[in-house]
């Protein structure tokens, strides 16, 4: 776990990503984004609950400063083949965090905490009214006592935020682990997926009625964990272990309940979190010069956006001041306003989009909004995040989205934009090391390919089972021609629709994607279900079916629980039902990418391959770049193309597209 205030603080950020995953990506301009559904569950229809009252109450700690008794404890742990460790530390740089302490449980309502290294006052060395430090157990040798049982493949070993207590031992010089991992925010999250916080603090509330020590509250400003008095560390501590231990035997049996979540956790997210760790400790190389070298080109572009658009109003103004814009855009310029808010009329992006059609203004700072985002949150951030090798490390966030989908932050990788100029320039600066290349492998229309599987469309199958390109083919049936005879913005207009269809667009969200009126939006709407009536069916059918179970569910029964699906409020009912639609698309789409990152692993690190592996760098969307020796690549790239088309099989076979350049740029 962090740094304790660090998880339970950080538990907002990394826990579901309420604020960061649930949006769409800058270049995601079809449809919504669906990761947030209105309200929270209702009572009763997520698996849920007080805790048996053997869970309850208040538990027993204790502090361990022999290593005679830890050995023993940890021998009863080997025994029994279970326990609730935490690692408390003065970082939340996991990979770099200097280990404080360890608490550790056997069974439920009972904790140990073992210091490794001296608890004192903040600044002086020595311990409240005490000349000496507090007594603490000699690191290394609790390292060698420790590493067997992580190494046991036989052990169950329970965290909540397991990624970070595996990161801080991988940095303390403990292997990769081989033992089971039982996580108890990934649990939580994968019971209900639409819960607001998986925090400890706030699922020990939730379901053992206990209110835990808040790290603020005893921790000096400024100050680190070692700061705090051994006894009083020991009660903090203990109880993360403790209560990561009793919510493990309360959700387990809760996974049962949830569809196929019992397998999803054992066999998918608890075999893929070491994974993510891993990469995010090996990072990426970025070349700092390519990011300064493109700033300055944003900076320039910015000043001349900025000096047209005073040309063209007449007098300078802030562009960035949204009451200064509310004034020049409805005052002076006379244009129409659309929705108020407290400030006065929005300018936000979807009524600049619509402004625009009419005024060259909006326009203007639709693109300086999006030109100095980019700059400020990747073209000069990133150098800045950066370590001391120039390799940049992000947080995959396995509890970061309701679909399922991985997100990650610091940097977050997810929002770089993918089909402009301005994403591909910004991952030019992604090389790989001197003698190294980058693999991309990058799944081919995959939520297509799903919608054709589950929805069983003649249509949809036919095209991918002969190879077709699924784009040109429908604009050829909705306009009624050959698909040789297919214009680009005919088939700009069907790959509209295509996903569309996917995210509920409506005629009138279709109509603004393509500059077009409704009624002709509706014609191409209609002609598409006219032509995909499986489709049609397939949606129909998924609906009913949601409102009668209250979830939607993935091919791999991971389900999604939509409260709003039964709504008389007919803007929360169609918001589920879109919802309800894309969510066995979506997350199914993100399954058989870990269920491939999984095959990938196993296959990298097979003894049976003949050249040095390649490293798995990052996952973004449907994505995986990896890193590998120039002389490996061309074996490399066969064997992932191989793993990643073979991961599941569907009525509709999975194509990877693989790539191999200098930088991330390079591709796609």
């Amino acid at each position: 776990m962090l740094l304790r205030e660090g998880v339970r603080q950080s538990a907002k950020q990394l826990d579901p990503g309420i604020e960061m995953a649930k949006k769409a990506t800058p270049d995601e301009s079809i449809g919504e984004s669906l990761d947030k559904i209105t309200g929270e569950p209702e009572q009763g229809l997520v698996p849920s609950g007080l805790a048996d009252e053997a869970l309850l109450g208040e538990g027993v700690y204790k502090t361990i400063l022999d290593m005679k008794e830890l050995k023993t404890l940890l021998d009863r742990a080997k025994k029994q083949k279970l326990l609730a460790l935490d690692f408390e530390t003065d970082s939340l740089d996991a990979w770099n965090a200097r280990p404080i302490g360890i608490a550790l449980a056997l069974k439920p309502k009972e904790a140990f905490y073992v210091p490794i290294a001296a608890h004192a006052a903040c600044g002086d060395g020595t311990a409240p009214g005490d000349e000496t430090p507090a007594p603490f157990l000699d690191p290394d040798e609790i390292k060698a006592l420790l590493s067997p049982l992580l190494a046991d493949p036989s052990m169950t070993v329970v965290a909540h935020n397991a990624k970070y207590d595996y990161k801080v031992s991988r940095g303390w010089g403990i292997p990769r682990w081989q033992c089971k991992i039982w996580d108890t925010m990934v649990a939580a999250w994968i019971i209900d997926p639409e819960r607001s916080s998986f925090s400890l603090d706030s699922l020990s509330n939730f379901f053992f009625r206990a209110t835990l020590i808040a790290y603020k509250s005893i921790v000096p400003k400024g100050c680190t964990f070692d700061a705090v008095p051994l006894e009083t560390a020991c009660r903090y501590a203990a109880e993360d272990a403790d209560f990561s231990l009793r919510l493990k035997h309360h959700l387990e049996g809760k996974l049962g309940e949830a569809g196929e979540g019992a397998v999803l956790f054992h066999n998918l997210e608890m075999p893929l979190l070491p994974i993510l760790a891993e990469m995010e400790g090996e990072g990426i190389r970025i070349e700092g010069s390519i990011l300064k070298n493109y700033g300055v080109e944003l900076s320039k572009e910015l000043e001349s956006i900025q000096v047209k658009t005073y040309e063209i109003v007449g007098h300078e103004f802030n562009l960035s001041s949204t009451q200064q814009l509310q004034k020049v855009l409805f005052e002076e310029r006379k244009l129409k306003p659309g929705k108020k808010i407290k400030t006065g009329y929005s300018t936000d992006i979807s009524v600049l989009e619509e402004l625009a059609r009419e005024d060259e203004v909006p326009a203007l700072i639709l693109r300086y909004r999006t030109l100095s985002k980019l700059k400020s949150t990747y073209v000069d951030a990133l150098i800045e995040q950066a370590d001391s090798e120039g390799r940049l490390h992000t947080n995959f966030v396995q509890t970061g989205t309701a679909t399922g989908r991985l997100s990650s932050r610091e940097p977050n990788l997810q929002n770089i934009p993918i089909r402009v100029e301005e994403g591909r320039r910004i991952r030019e600066a992604f090389i790989a090391k001197p003698g190294r290349v980058l693999i991309s492998a990058d799944y081919s229309q995959i939520e297509l390919v799903i919608l054709a599987h589950l929805s069983e469309d003649e249509n949809l199958l036919s095209a991918f089972a002969e190879g077709k390109d699924v784009h040109a083919r429908t604009a050829s049936l909705i306009f009624g021609m050959n698909e040789k005879d297919v214009l680009p913005e005919q088939r700009r207009i069907a790959k509209t629709i295509n996903f569309g269809v996917m995210y509920g667009m409506s005629a009138f969200k279709l109509s603004n994607e393509l500059g077009i009126s409704r009624t002709e939006a509706s014609s191409f709407i209609e002609a598409y279900f006219k032509m995909y009536s499986g489709v049609r069916n397939f949606i129909g059918s998924l609906i009913k079916k949601t409102e009668e179970t209250g979830f939607a569910s993935t091919i791999l029964g991971r389900r999604r629980y939509i409260q709003a699906i039964n709504s008389r409020n007919k803007t929360e009912k169609a918001a589920a039902e879109r919802v309800a639609v894309n969510t066995p698309i979506q997350g199914s789409a993100a399954d058989i990418v870990k269920t491939a990152m999984l095959k990938l692993d196993a296959a990298i690190n097979c003894r049976a391959m003949t050249a040095s592996p390649a490293k798995l760098l990052l996952q973004v969307h449907d994505e995986l770049i990896f890193e590998c020796p120039k002389d490996a690549a061309k074996e490399a790239a066969e064997l992932i193309k191989r793993e990643m088309e073979n991961a599941v099989k569907l009525k509709v076979p999975l194509k990877a597209n693989i790539e191999i350049g200098e930088s991330w740029g390079d591709f796609h």
